[in-house]
């Protein structure tokens, strides 16, 4: 009996400094350190000083634009991203197509690609082969601005990690180069149908079609109604030939078909993109997800193709309403800036106060660099965000945007991803946001604003 008991202490104590050990090397403290006092900021910074300005062959002539759609469809099944309650299966068909759009913006030597997907996001192993496959033509990612809808119901495989799996399903090669491709497609036909154009830009106010879903979940809090970025943005362009294109941003997700719907679609944006087209008051429009970090669409009905219906409608009236009355002039200013975005090392929270060591994060997540893209065309300034970037944090920039003349318009998912970008009294939260998707600790909505309005005043 006195060996049994000293086998078990024995046991017991090993099991001790087993999980000690499994504690130590996998978890350790949240760092807490300001990110004013890091090296990462000050490498940012740097970055920043860095940015020079590009000189203009032909600065007199007005801009050209020229735009094309391709589909998404692939020839092969795929998962659905996301593949929340979908087990992996592949699509059984598809309730509504999905597309690429893109712009082609030109005056003299310069020319830069404005690219939207019906996709969850713009995958990194999609944009990293854009560093060459488009070379010969005069893209690459110093010139490509990438959004996604972010619908919820698109096709998957298009990442290699754990988490990447669980979330767009078993990797497959071939995704990525086909999106890649019928990207490269619409680009290059976009850049064909290039002609002298006006553009303009107006954000009109909406009610009951976007809400903070976030502080929803957390009706306890004295502040518990938030802020909601409600603004619809649209950038008009008009060809002299007459022809008409937008450009349109919201906030509220793209999650009307969010779990069970196994074909795929573009969600209540693809119905949305087909109303305005069907109107033929605008012969191309686009549709790019805005700060969505903590916004859903406003609940109309329970029932999904109602509810799509519901925010389609709802949208388009506001846009075929009050296109007309966007002013355009011709515009001799355009530049892309793809900068580097250095962040802590990944801090991703088990309680408020331990955090799973980069290692295993890598690990688990993959290990990919981050970047932040702005386009500035006339006095419309386009931020695109490596995120679900948070409603809550535009409007700092939009007033810094405001005293600069400027007219921000903020999308998320640039060709990275870093989780969800939230506003730094919402961090320590026990929600998915800010829990399970902040990955990269706290203030990171402080100092990316900071880091774009940095780049705003830059000349």
């Amino acid at each position: 009996m006195h060996k049994i008991f000293r086998w078990g202490l024995i046991s017991l104590a090993a099991l001790a400094v087993l999980l000690l050990f499994i504690g130590v090397v996998c978890f350790k403290p949240l760092d807490k350190t300001p990110y004013e006092q890091t090296g990462f900021y000050q490498r940012e910074l740097a970055a920043i000083d860095s940015i020079v300005e590009i000189k203009n062959s032909d600065s007199d002539s007005a801009v050209q634009v020229g735009w094309a759609c391709v589909n998404l469809l692939p020839p092969f099944a795929t998962p659905i991203a996301i593949d929340a309650h979908r087990d992996g299966k592949h699509f059984e068909g598809v309730h509504d197509s999905i597309y690429v759009r893109a712009f082609v913006f030109k005056q003299g030597n310069q020319k830069i690609a404005f690219v939207s997907t019906d996709l969850l996001i713009i995958p990194p192993t999609v944009s990293k082969l854009f560093d060459t496959i488009l070379k010969n033509q005069g893209f690459d990612a110093s010139n490509i601005f990438f959004t996604a809808t972010h619908t919820h119901t698109s096709i998957g495989a298009w990442y290699q990690s754990y988490v990447g799996e669980i979330f767009a399903g078993k990797y497959d090669e071939r995704v990525p180069k086909f999106t890649a491709a019928q990207i490269s497609k619409a680009i290059v036909d976009a850049e064909k149908k290039c002609s002298v154009a006006k553009i303009g830009y107006a954000a009109f106010p909406t009610s009951k079609f976007v809400f903070n879903r976030l502080v929803t979940q957390m009706a306890h809090l004295p502040d518990s109604l938030g802020t909601v970025d409600s603004l619809l943005r649209i950038v008009k362009i008009e060809k002299e030939n007459g022809e008409r294109a937008s450009i349109i941003t919201f906030a509220a997700h793209n999650t009307v078909f969010h779990e069970n719907l196994m074909k795929l679609s573009a969600d209540w944006c693809g119905l949305l993109m087909k109303k305005l087209n069907e109107s033929r008051k605008i012969n191309f429009n686009s549709f790019s997800a805005g700060a969505v970090g903590s916004h859903g669409p406003y609940e109309f009905s329970k029932e999904q193709e109602t509810e799509a219906k519901y925010m389609a409608n709802g949208i388009s009236k506001i846009v075929l309403e009050n296109f007309d009355s966007i002013k355009t002039d011709f515009v001799y200013n355009m530049r892309m800036i793809h900068l580097p975005l250095y962040l802590r090392e990944p801090n991703l929270r088990v309680t408020e106060a331990i955090v799973v060591r980069p290692w295993l994060f890598k690990k688990l997540f993959g290990n990919e660099n981050s970047f932040l893209n702005t386009f500035q065309i006339g006095n419309i300034f386009f931020a695109g965000m490596p995120c679900d970037y948070s409603g809550e944090l535009v409007a700092e920039m939009d007033s810094a945007a405001n005293r600069k003349n400027l007219k921000l318009v903020v999308t998320s998912f640039n060709g990275g991803y870093i989780g969800y970008i939230t506003h730094s009294k919402r961090y320590l939260l026990d929600t998915y946001e800010t829990k399970i998707m902040g990955w990269f600790g706290d203030r990171n909505g402080d100092y990316m604003n900071e880091v774009v309005m940095r780049v705003m005043r830059k000349k």
